[in-house]
């Protein structure tokens, strides 16, 4: 199983460069994973990591930052689903603000569901896609049953979102489906991740002006490397609803950039060519070049950012202000 990748000369560079002097002193990222490979019983890529092994992680790249968390589950088909959510309770409990998300399968029961919130208090749910039969242009219900929404509902909790269907957000039935649980579950609260998995800014670009007057919608920014994507939430949302995000360790941790073309986005991990440099810096790092320049297209003030990258978590979550 491998580790995460080590802190570069070149990361260094891009954060002491580029960074440092743009992100805020105290940060919350509200997207995390935990994983451990003994819960699949199949082999699969994740890292094993644990809150420790985050931790230091996130503090290494943001040098010098107070740092908050939102923990997901790591969706994997196959999942000893028990034995995870007791894994990621513990995970949780040795956070500071405790504040975490279990997986949720369409094949769960909404009696099954109570149970598991009233044992371990998760802050919330996260379904994905991988759950449902066709992982690629599935609908929500496919791999969220409503069920499951209306314990959310019950327990006032909130659900972290990565959306399916080639258009994303932009779908006519998901963007259907949202303002049918938002009118319907006045109680839950949605994470639209990777900004409501605008990779591609053009998803995005179809229906952020039917988004934005849904009441319980809000943000995470992780992983998104298009500026545009940022900037449509920067200059057409209400900035209280948006939150800094990494998707570390596995996806935000690793040197690499997602990119666009056409109505495509892709991970990709950078090549050799004459012309320049060569060098890779991490995904996250990528996705905060690409919050940076947008907010100065927005036009963000410094408490602006502020909010972003932790006051608007601190409401969201109710988080004590040490």
């Amino acid at each position: 199983m491998p580790e995460y990748e080590i802190m570069t000369d070149f990361d260094r560079e891009i954060w002491y460069e580029e960074l440092e002097d743009f992100v805020p002193k105290k940060i919350f990222d509200a997207h995390t994973h935990l994983w451990d490979n003994k819960f699949c019983p199949s082999n699969t890529t994740w890292m094993n990591t644990d809150f420790a092994k985050l931790d230091k992680f996130s503090k290494e790249i943001f040098p010098g930052r107070e740092i908050g968390y939102m923990l997901l589950g790591t969706p994997t088909v196959g999942l000893d689903i028990d034995n995870y959510h007791k894994f990621m309770a513990d995970e949780i409990d040795k956070s500071p603000d405790k504040v975490g998300s279990t997986i949720v399968t369409p094949q769960m029961t909404a009696d099954y569901l109570a149970k598991v919130i009233d044992k371990y208090h998760f802050t919330g749910l996260k379904p994905y896609r991988l759950f449902a039969e066709d992982p690629a242009n599935c609908n929500i219900r496919d791999y969220l049953p409503e069920c499951l929404i209306e314990v959310a509902d019950e327990k006032k909790l909130c659900i972290t979102m990565h959306m399916s269907r080639f258009d994303g957000i932009g779908d006519a039935e998901n963007l259907a489906d949202f303002k049918y649980f938002t009118s319907k579950y006045k109680n839950v609260r949605w994470i639209l991740a990777h900004c409501a998995r605008a990779f591609n800014p053009y998803t995005l670009e179809r229906n952020i002006f039917e988004l934005r007057d849904m009441p319980n919608l809000y943000y995470d920014l992780s992983a998104v490397c298009d500026a545009r994507s940022h900037y449509l939430l920067f200059k057409h949302e209400n900035l209280s609803r948006i939150m800094f995000g990494t998707d570390n360790v596995d996806a935000g941790g690793v040197h690499a950039k997602y990119i666009t073309w056409g109505k495509g986005w892709q991970y990709f991990k950078g090549m050799d060519v004459p012309h320049c440099r060569k060098e890779v810096t991490f995904v996250c790092y990528e996705s905060l070049r690409s919050i940076k320049q947008a907010a100065d297209m927005a036009g963000l003030n410094e408490d602006d950012i502020k909010d972003i990258f932790f006051n608007n978590a601190k409401d969201f979550f109710g988080l004590q202000d040490n």
